[in-house]
C-alpha cells in the first residue's frame, strides 16, 4: 500500500491531564491551548467539575456518561491516571469521597500512592480489595512533608503527589524508590509545574517541591506522540508513504515533554525516516537492514503494542525489554499482543518475566473483504490501534470493539479509515 496523508494528531491527554490538576489545585480557570478531547481528558475534567468545591471548570465540559457521580461516589471508569491523580486531590480537600471504576481499574494497583498520603496524614481505607479501589477518602488539609513512594509499578503514583505539593504548607520532599519506570512522564510532571511557577528540584532520586502556589499562566497543549506511533507503524508497513503529521516537532520551539517521541529514532531502523519542516514531520519510506532489533519499553511502555506489532507485520525478530509492568495496564498488554498476534502466525518466547523476544512468521496470511480477520480488543485503545496497520500485510481487518480509540484518539478511525478495507 502506497500511504499519502496529511494528519492532524490529538492532543496530548498526558500534558493535558496533568495541566488540568494544576489548575485545579491553583483555583484558577484553565487558559490552554489545543486541550485533549480524548475520553481520558474529558473524565477527568468533569470529575473536577462535579465536585461542590470546584467551579471553574464548568462551560468546558460537555459530556461523559462514563463518570457518575452521587453525592460523593465517583465513578472514574477505566481511567487510570484520573484516579491516581484525584486520589491525592480528594485527599486533601475536605468531604468523604468514594472513588471507584470499572472492574479492570479494580485490578490496577495503588497500595504505593495509598501508603504515601497516609503517611503525610491522610485518611483513606480501601473499600473491598486491599491495595485496589475503590478507595473511601476523607479529604482534609495535608500539609506536606517528607516520603518516600515506590515507583516500580507506576510513575503516577510519584506524579500525583508532586501535583499537589505546591500547595502544602510544607511542601514536600519524596524520595523515589525501586525500578523508575517510565521516568520521562514524571519528569513531564515537573516540566509542567514549572510551567506553571512551582519550584521543583530533583537531586537523584530526591524530588523536592518548595511551597509555592500555582500561578495562572497560558499554556499550549502538544500533539500526542503516542498517537504519532501508530502512523509511523502505518509508514513501516507500507510500500511507500509520504506522511504528514500537523503541529509535531522533534527539536524546535520548547522542549518536547513527551518521551514516546522516541519512537522516530526506533522507526528508523524499521525503515522510517523523519524529516522536520517549520510546522510538521514528514515520514519517509527508506532502505532498512532486516536483521533482529531490541528495544527497552521500560520508559516507554505506550509504546510496545506499535512496535510489537510492526515486527511482526515486517516479519523481523525483535528482542522486547521492560515489559514486566504491561500487566497492569488498561489490558494486559503482553497477553493481548500474543494472542492476537498468534493469528497471524507471530509467537512471543519469554526470557524472564521482565524479557520476551518476537518470533515472527515465516510467511503472513492474507484475508479477503468477505472473510476478515477478527481481532479483539481486550478493552484496550492501545492494541486496537496498533493492530489496525496490519491491514496494509494482511488484507481485511474488523474488530469487536472498534470504538475504544476514543480514550485517547477520538479521530482515529476518520483519519485511518482507508485501514478498514
Amino acid at each position: 500500500m502506497k500511504l499519502y496523508c496529511d494528519i492532524q494528531l490529538p492532543a496530548s491527554k498526558s500534558e493535558s491531564n496533568r495541566a488540568l490538576m494544576i489548575a485545579a489545585y491553583g483555583g484558577f480557570a484553565p487558559d490552554f491551548q489545543d486541550l485533549s478531547d480524548s475520553n481520558d481528558t474529558l473524565v477527568l475534567a468533569e470529575a473536577l467539575s462535579s465536585l461542590p468545591f470546584m467551579s471553574f471548570q464548568r462551560g468546558i465540559v460537555r459530556r461523559r456518561e462514563s463518570i457518575k457521580v452521587s453525592s460523593s461516589i465517583i465513578n472514574i471508569a477505566d481511567c487510570g491516571t484520573a484516579a491516581r491523580f484525584l486520589t491525592t486531590f480528594l485527599a486533601c480537600h475536605s468531604g468523604r469521597w468514594l472513588l471507584t471504576g470499572t472492574e479492570r481499574m479494580k485490578q490496577r494497583p495503588f497500595r504505593p500512592l495509598v501508603e504515601a498520603l497516609r503517611n503525610l496524614g491522610a485518611s483513606i481505607q480501601y473499600a473491598e480489595k486491599e491495595g485496589f479501589l475503590p478507595l473511601q477518602i476523607e479529604g482534609k488539609a495535608i500539609s506536606g512533608g517528607q516520603v518516600r513512594i515506590d515507583m516500580s509499578q507506576s510513575s503516577q503514583f510519584a506524579s500525583s503527589l508532586l501535583l499537589a505539593a505546591p500547595m502544602w504548607a510544607q511542601g514536600l520532599e519524596i524520595e523515589l524508590l525501586g525500578i523508575l519506570s517510565s521516568l520521562p512522564y514524571l519528569n513531564m510532571t515537573m516540566s509542567i509545574m514549572r510551567h506553571f511557577g512551582a519550584e521543583v528540584e530533583q537531586k537523584g532520586q530526591t524530588i523536592i517541591v518548595k511551597p509555592k502556589p500555582y500561578q495562572p499562566r497560558r499554556f499550549k497543549v502538544s500533539s500526542d506522540w503516542s498517537a504519532a506511533s501508530y502512523w509511523y507503524e502505518m509508514a513501516a508497513l507500507s510500500e511507500d508513504c509520504e506522511i504528514k503529521l500537523r503541529s509535531l516537532s522533534l527539536s524546535k520551539g520548547r522542549p518536547n515533554l513527551q518521551g514516546d517521541a522516541v519512537v522516530a529514532e526506533w522507526m528508523k531502523s524499521l525503515g522510517v525516516n523523519t524529516i522536520e519542516t517549520e510546522d510538521s514531520l514528514i515520514l519517509r519510506k527508506i532502505p532498512f537492514e532486516k536483521r533482529p532489533l531490541s528495544f527497552d519499553f521500560s520508559a516507554h511502555p505506550d509504546l510496545f503494542p506499535t512496535m510489537a506489532a510492526t515486527c511482526a507485520g515486517l516479519r523481523l525478530e525483535a528482542r522486547f525489554s521492560g515489559v514486566a509492568n504491561l500487566v497492569l495496564k488498561e489490558s494486559n498488554r503482553v497477553e493481548a499482543m500474543q494472542s492476537e498476534l498468534d493469528k497471524i502466525g507471530a509467537k512471543f518466547k519469554y526470557q524472564s518475566e521482565n524479557e520476551l523476544v518476537l518470533i515472527p512468521s515465516s510467511r503472513l496470511p492474507f484475508f479477503e473483504k468477505p472473510y476478515p480477520l477478527r481481532f479483539e480488543s481486550h478493552g484496550d485503545h492501545r492494541i486496537v490501534m496498533a493492530l489496525a496497520p496490519l491491514a496494509e500485510k494482511v488484507g481485511s481487518l474488523i474488530f469487536d470493539h472498534p470504538e475504544v480509540v476514543e480514550k485517547s484518539y477520538p479521530n482515529f478511525w476518520t483519519e485511518a479509515s482507508f485501514l478498514l478495507f
